[in-house]
């Protein structure tokens, strides 16, 4: 259901401050850290002969929580990835910026808007089981290229293990990449049915995660457009250009607004409305090489809630809803509440103080509620609770 004229009025306050308890707005816990090859990987974070998965998993929290940039990681090429959250809920502020997560891209051609550029595509989870786990349904923050005809959903990759007797092939016209088949990979994307990874002579070590000791490794998610650009047109001069907002590491730190909560679409690619998350994923959106530069790969730098003192909009409430289904409430100019939701739900309407000023169902559809003129209300429609504000206009 989406009318114009809610569109144009729509006025809701969204959050209350928390009366009690501290939080912090930075990164409490990294719950999961799976990247893809890479010419960093091994690096950031650094790895040793004989570490763990879950040595590396402490170095991913050594490098990210506890402040806004404490360090960086490396996701690798695409599909590699990171989970992290913050000590408490993640609240969605309607139409505000929730999240912002930190990467290093700089823009160095401003006419290209590009520079170092690496895009990742954030996702959000809600712990829906309660188990404090990231094992629930993910919800991509549908980015600037979410719709584009260039972005692919649902790509599915696979990684293959070079032998250990693997020969490299060095590029014939460029000294810097020594092995333009080191690292194979293989898709479901019939135009690009398989590549590889290039090594360059500048990172030596081994692009493989070495505490993994899988022959291959998959990742599926939203395969993003190439942004890459050879100024030189003979692969010596390459910038990697910014999209829009709604990534990591796309655009440099202090141009970048953040992400919303509003923008979280399923699987389908319908928008949902999230009152809150609790985990979110950052992942690599880019699969391409660029000559000297390396396959483009996302780094993160920390993460920030940008209200963490927030509390959800709704109460009572753990389920995900699309925007057809969410029942609205928002002031008029006429004075009117109005509704707009299926038909036979219960609507109350109290003031601020608790004294209750309407009481009915809905008809289904748009309707108006005559509520007078108070300043603030508690709207309770089904299991929905929103507190929302008359403004002047």
């Amino acid at each position: 259901m989406k009318s114009m004229a809610r569109a144009a009025v729509a006025v809701f306050t969204g959050v209350l401050p928390l009366l009690s308890g501290a939080v912090s707005p930075f990164i409490s816990k990294v719950y999961d850290y799976k990247p893809a090859p890479g010419q960093f990987i091994n690096t950031m974070p650094a790895w040793s002969d004989g570490q763990s998965s879950q040595d590396v998993l402490d170095a991913a929290q050594e490098q990210l929580a506890g402040s806004a940039t404490p360090g960086m990681i490396c996701l690798g090429a695409f599909g590699g990835y990171v989970v992290f959250g913050f000590d408490h809920p993640l609240v969605n502020v309607r139409g505000e910026y929730d999240l912002k997560i930190y990467g290093n891209a700089f823009i160095s051609d401003k006419e290209l808007n590009g520079g170092s550029c690496e895009p990742g595509v954030v996702w959000v989870s809600r712990d829906t089981n309660g188990n404090g786990l990231p094992d629930d349904i993910w919800y991509e923050l549908a980015g600037s290229e979410c719709d584009s005809e260039a972005t692919v959903h649902n790509f599915t990759i696979v990684y293959h293990k070079p032998a250990d007797n693997h020969t490299a092939v060095p590029s014939p016209d460029d000294r810097a990449i020594t092995d333009m088949r080191y690292i194979r990979w293989t898709s479901d994307l019939p135009s690009r049915p398989e590549g590889y990874i290039q090594a360059n002579s500048f990172h030596r070590q081994s692009y493989w995660p070495g505490w993994c000791g899988d022959e291959t490794l998959e990742f599926s998610g939203t395969l993003l457009p190439g942004n890459a650009v050879d100024l030189s047109g003979t692969g010596k001069s390459w910038v990697t250009c910014a999209f829009g907002e709604g990534y990591v590491d796309n655009i440099p730190n202090a141009d970048d607004h953040g992400l919303k909560l509003d923008w979280a679409v399923d699987g389908q690619g319908n928008h949902v409305w999230l009152p809150s998350v609790d985990f979110i994923k950052v992942q690599s959106g880019m699969l391409q090489n660029t000559g000297w530069l390396g396959e483009t790969s996302t780094e993160v730098c920390g993460a920030e809630d940008l209200h963490p003192e927030a509390v959800a909009e709704t109460s009572g409430c753990g389920s995900v809803f699309s925007d057809s289904t969410v029942p609205q409430a928002w002031m008029g100019r006429d004075g009117n509440l109005w509704l707009e939701a299926d038909g036979n739900l219960p609507v109350n309407v109290y003031t601020v103080t608790g004294i209750r000023i309407f009481s009915g169902q809905t008809v289904g559809g748009v309707q108006s509620v005559p509520v007078g003129q108070h300043a603030l209300y508690i709207v309770e429609i089904g299991n929905h609770r929103r507190k929302l504000s008359r403004r002047p206009y």
